[in-house]
């Protein structure tokens, strides 16, 4: 019913839930910047403090989870949506999806100490520095949808481009993998971690896609 109560309380809504997302957004970025500064601790060598920062990590996701769960709980619960309800939800589980893989590298990066070769090191900070990247183009977006859904479909573009930019990264990085002499425990602990930081990058970008889908589609009904 355009222009009733009922659109106007889903408006309402939606708009409280972009809002949540957005600070759920914000909190995931956080994440991923905290997952960054460890990698580039761990390519430094700096080893003591990772741990530390692990821990510290997994604070930040739980924290995040919250947020999680309260915005599927509205989501669950509210009216209907001029957006799609389950578009929404699930944004939502891929950006909490992002917190999750980076949370993941930070483990195996303080699961046990090794070193590798400078230039892998600095395609490992190159790719976690991607990673930050594109999560902070893909928040931008989500807090673009409440307010400019043309600069939303924008800055989703970009996260294609950045995730892009991390494939080779990453590519170069899996190539090294194979050329470095060393043992059967440090290569899979170090193929976990580039995975991981890889999938952050990925998952940003599927996360892009949806946005620019719901954006488009949000677009036609106005």
């Amino acid at each position: 019913m355009p222009g009733g109560r009922g659109d106007s309380a889903g408006r309402q809504g939606e708009e409280q839930v972009l809002e949540d997302l957005s600070r759920f957004a914000d909190q995931v970025v956080v994440i991923v910047e905290k997952m960054q500064d460890m990698v580039e601790r761990f390519a430094a060598d700096h080893y003591e403090a990772l741990e530390e920062s692990a821990a510290e990590l997994d604070r930040l996701e739980s924290a995040a989870d919250d947020t999680k769960e309260a915005l599927l709980d509205r989501l669950a619960v509210g009216t209907m949506f001029p957006m799609g309800r389950a578009d929404l939800a699930r944004l939502v589980g891929s950006m909490d999806a992002i917190a999750n893989l980076a949370a993941g590298a930070a483990d195996r990066l303080s699961m046990r100490r090794f070193s590798l070769p400078p230039a892998m090191n600095e395609l490992l900070v190159a790719l976690a520095r991607a990673d930050l990247e594109a999560t902070q183009v893909l928040r931008d977006a989500v807090v673009a949808m409440g307010t400019d859904l043309r600069a939303a479909i924008k800055l989703a573009r970009e996260v294609d481009k950045i995730e892009s930019r991390a494939d080779d990264i990453f590519a170069d990085l899996y190539q090294g993998m194979y050329e470095v002499d060393t043992d059967f425990k440090t290569f899979h602990q170090f193929k976990a971690i580039a995975e991981r930081l890889e999938n952050v990058a990925d998952r940003c970008c599927e996360n892009a896609e949806l946005l620019r889908h719901m954006a488009l589609e949000y677009l036609d009904t106005e």
